[in-house]
């Protein structure tokens, strides 16, 4: 069990080296000139057996108050009651020695987190098993990959059943057959009476594995209950975040402002399936005979993920005059997997830029997508879909 009651905690940061020269020589008496609280009267309880969810956006403190509960980081005020020990899974593979085996590395830092030597000589092939790097376990660990280093952190980790655990974004490590097992894993320690808390983005996996989710903004209690109703408010959250009007202009194009809403409401992060209206208002400083305008989105590595424009839908701009006002708005489901993406634009003749190109811009405008309360599904597209399953008794009587 863990509860939280009050709890504060403040960051120092120091406006010059000499402000940080003083703080050390004075002992922390002199803590520097700027100050600011990133976690504001917290107060929530976690019984044993239960699993807690914690969601927020970037910045809100989610990572400070585990490392706080883990006695990693000093509070202010406030108190953190725990009845049991607490193991963490916070900075996987830290303190791993790329010069020793990996067997090597598993037993010195098996001790560091609480095993006995014969616990390790006990759970070694265990934990090499259950990382799935059996016939790696005497090579040197600068062999080994990024995703194998953090499997078999992961794996020591988890080795032994702890009272308290506490988790930062750790199951992103490894494939999907892995990621199977560690949330079975958890499950299985929850059986058993482990009081878990969990960091991630994967809202999926939270509203999955989760008996309550902390919603967390700018250090405080935003909502805390049902995982549900928590992804819904976290989504709302999210939706605050406006985007700027973007304007450009060139030597045709004047006066282009674009913008990405939903729901009348200009946005920068979407769920999955959320209706969005791109919006395009621009002038011409020259009169055009024709005009198409498109758009494509691109995800954070460049691949094109969609595109299409105003000629392949029929909708024509025809004989447009200078200096008049022109809007066009392409409305759609962003049918896309969680991740960052961005808009371009192109403003050309006919079907596509290569007859006569007029504007092309990628990049315009960054955007994210968060899956929250749909079946997981690979890939970058999600398709809507239904199934039917016939069970016919094939028997006859």
């Amino acid at each position: 069990m863990i509860e939280i009651k009050n709890l504060y905690k403040k960051y120092r940061t120091f406006s010059s080296i000499k402000d940080r020269i003083l703080a050390v020589l004075s002992f922390g008496f002199y803590s520097g000139k700027n100050e600011f609280l990133i976690l504001k009267d917290l107060n929530f309880k976690v019984n044993d057996s239960e699993i807690l969810g914690i969601i927020g956006k970037n910045g809100a403190g989610k990572s400070t108050l585990l490392k706080t509960i883990m006695g990693v980081s000093e509070f202010e005020t406030g108190e953190i009651i725990s009845s049991g020990k607490i193991r963490s899974i916070l900075e996987l593979g830290v303190g791993f020695n790329p010069e020793l085996s990996g067997k090597e590395n598993l037993y010195y830092n098996g001790l560091v987190l609480g095993y006995t030597p014969k616990e390790m000589k006990e759970l070694k092939d265990q934990i090499f098993s259950f990382a799935d790097l059996e016939e790696f376990k005497d090579h040197s660990l600068k062999t080994y990959s990024t995703g194998m280093v953090m499997r078999l952190a992961f794996s020591l980790a988890v080795a032994k059943r702890p009272e308290i655990l506490l988790v930062d974004e750790a199951l992103s490590v490894g494939d999907a057959s892995f990621q199977s097992k560690c949330i079975e894993k958890f499950k299985e320690f929850k059986k058993l009476g482990t009081t878990i808390l969990l960091v991630s983005h994967d809202l999926n996996l939270l509203q999955l594995i989760s008996d309550k989710i902390l919603v967390l903004n700018h250090g405080k209690n935003f909502y805390l209950g049902n995982p549900k109703t928590a992804i819904s408010k976290y989504i709302q959250l999210l939706g605050e975040n406006e985007t700027e009007l973007i304007k450009l202009k060139n030597e045709i194009i004047q006066n282009l402002s674009v913008q990405l809403k939903a729901k009348n409401v200009s946005k920068k992060i979407f769920s999955t399936t959320e209706i969005v209206n791109l919006k395009i208002e621009f002038e011409l400083n020259q009169h055009l005979e024709e005009l198409t305008i498109g758009f494509h989105i691109d995800d954070e590595k460049g691949l094109r993920v969609f595109g299409t424009n105003s000629f392949h839908h029929k909708k024509y701009f025809k004989n447009l005059k200078v200096n008049k006002k022109y809007i066009i708005e392409f409305s759609f489901p962003i049918n896309i997997n969680s991740g960052k993406y961005s808009i371009g634009l192109a403003f050309h003749k006919g079907e596509n830029h290569t007859i006569k190109s007029y504007l092309w811009r990628d990049g315009i405008i960054d955007f994210e997508v968060e899956k929250s309360g749909l079946p997981k599904f690979d890939g970058k597209i999600y398709l809507p879909t239904k199934i039917k399953v016939d069970n016919q008794n094939e028997s006859h009587h």
